[in-house]
């Protein structure tokens, strides 16, 4: 059989906790995959990494975002060809969600040819379609479920005493009881929490503010014209270092005047997963209304947000169609802030939104939409066609390895925490808990962006998304949102810079910029940007 068809065995190992592969957990799965391919003389694949650190089969994780994923994904675009085989330890390493998805999911990959085999009893139990079929196969489907079933049961009860630590949490805050600590840290930016007196107070100098952006809302002064004043009298931000804006924005400044934690109401939430997706919802429950203090009178409060849930209850983008094919795509060249589609009468243009907002950072240039986006149609065959085609991951793998470990510590702390704060009712192991949890949450974030990143780097999907870029931008009519979906697809951000008439891409598989047409005529230009300037001076 000629080698490169021969079909490989493709060895999948998960921690649920990083101190198990400190233990003997790594070692002896990777043995466990060893020995059963030497014994079956199926060669062992020691080039595609299936290794989940810390990533959690009960959610799906490790099926959405995780190793496992990525093996799912490799199979349907024919990179592991059928015939192969998926070793794990025991079958709730692969889900630990409940019996009847993950049985679903496992059904999923044993169409697609691939034989999983459970190690756990010491020889290798097979399901795939010959041996789910046979006269056995009831025996090998009940076996599938009851250990799927037993997995779940497990880590059902550890979510079970997660929540019901949460949950206690929750009542006493909620409580008349004297508060010991804060129930949380990430608090609205004119509050903030007092060790001393173990209770939360205002920023006084960032709550008169809010005030007066409540009193120019009450006078009929929208959220635009507020941050533009804001950033006129150049007011420092809220917030600290990757949260701190540049400049003010419309929709922070609308998100203060919406917030009921301005009239003192705490409302917590819960947080899931959701089924299908990969992003988590966030379910409101019961506000709280004596923890914080209030900045804002109820009344005034009350008047504001009537007023913008008559004229801004939709938002001006909210839940609206796609009206510009470089939306969330378009940048600055001289702050990368985001370019914006701006519609001033009879004229459209792209905008830097800082400019707009008056923020005073650089000069204020515009270009007329439909220009560019007739530009870039015309230019596309050849701009596809001398687009970068680069696949190399090291950088990449490297980064991934590197945020595993650190998903390796931070797991290994909050599970330890975790114990302590609900065996001991350790109030420091409490604290830190919170605080470890939301830098593991954040490791996650750039986790699961490294391995999208990863993903789009393989040659065929470049292929596919390129493709699909032309197909969306030359249709007749061309539909807007899909064209934009399909460049957000390929592309990672564009900036222009039109006094060149050009435009630079980076796409989402390459680290440099390709460069090309974006607006014709220089003189079309300085004649829109003569104008602008005059409508901004009047």
């Amino acid at each position: 059989m000629d080698a490169q068809r021969q079909p490989k065995a493709y060895s999948y190992k998960r921690f649920s906790t990083p101190a198990q592969e400190q233990g003997d957990s790594l070692r002896r799965q990777t043995k466990m995959a060893e020995d059963w391919a030497n014994r079956m003389g199926v060669p062992l694949d020691t080039e595609l990494n299936l290794t989940d650190r810390g990533v959690s089969a009960y959610t799906g994780a490790n099926r959405d975002v995780g190793a496992l994923g990525a093996f799912l994904k490799a199979v349907e675009d024919g990179s592991v060809p059928a015939g192969a085989y998926l070793l794990v330890e025991n079958l709730d390493r692969l889900s630990r969600e409940p019996a009847f998805d993950a049985s679903y999911y496992m059904q999923g990959i044993i169409r697609q040819g691939v034989t999983v085999v459970d190690l756990s009893d010491g020889f290798g139990r097979e399901y795939n379609m010959e041996t789910l079929r046979s006269p056995e196969g009831l025996y090998h489907l009940m076996a599938m479920l009851l250990s799927f079933a037993r997995g779940n049961q497990e880590s059902a009860q550890k979510a079970r005493r997660v929540g019901e630590a949460y949950a206690n949490k929750r009542v006493v805050f909620a409580s008349d009881q004297k508060l010991t600590k804060p129930y949380t840290r990430r608090l609205p930016a004119w509050i903030r929490w007092r060790e001393d007196t173990t209770s939360y107070e205002l920023i006084e100098e960032r709550a008169e503010l809010l005030r007066w952006m409540f009193e120019m809302a009450d006078e009929g002064m929208g959220a635009h014209s507020i941050a533009a004043q804001l950033n006129d009298a150049k007011e420092d931000t809220w917030g600290a270092g990757g949260w701190k804006a540049k400049y003010w924005h419309r929709s922070y400044v609308r998100k203060l005047l919406t917030n009921k934690a301005a009239i003192g109401i705490f409302v917590p939430h819960t947080v899931r997963k959701v089924e299908g997706k990969r992003s988590k919802e966030r379910k409101p429950q019961e506000p709280i209304l004596h923890r914080f203090p209030a900045a804002i009178d109820r009344e005034l409060f009350d008047r504001v947000n009537a007023r913008i849930s008559t004229t801004e209850a939709r938002g001006r983008n909210s839940n609206g169609p796609v009206r510009s094919i470089f939306a969330g795509l378009m940048k600055c060249q001289h702050c990368d802030g985001t370019v914006t589609r701006v519609n001033k009468g009879d004229h459209v243009y792209l905008v830097c939104s800082a400019a707009h907002a008056k923020a005073g950072t650089h000069p204020y240039e515009s270009v007329p939409y439909y220009q560019a986006v007739s530009t870039f149609k015309a230019g596309l065959k050849r701009t596809l066609d001398t687009a970068p085609r680069g696949n190399d991951t090291a950088d990449l793998d490297a980064e991934i390895e590197q945020l595993k470990v650190e998903i390796d510590a931070g797991e290994d702390a909050v599970n330890e925490l975790l114990e302590l704060a609900i065996s001991d009712k350790s109030t420091t192991a409490r604290d830190r808990l919170l605080k470890y949890e939301q830098e593991l949450e954040a490791l996650r974030d750039d986790m699961r962006s490294a391995l999208e990143r990863r993903e789009v780097l393989m040659g065929a999907n470049v292929e596919k998304r390129l493709a699909a870029v032309e197909q969306a931008l030359t249709a007749e009519p061309m539909d807007t949102e899909e064209a934009n979906k399909a460049l957000r697809g390929a592309v990672s951000k564009m900036v222009m810079k039109p006094q060149e008439g050009r435009l630079h891409i980076r796409w989402h598989h390459a680290e440099q910029m390709q460069e090309t047409l974006f607006i014709t005529s220089r003189f079309d230009w300085d004649a829109n940007q003569m104008e602008d300037e005059k409508q901004e001076q009047q």
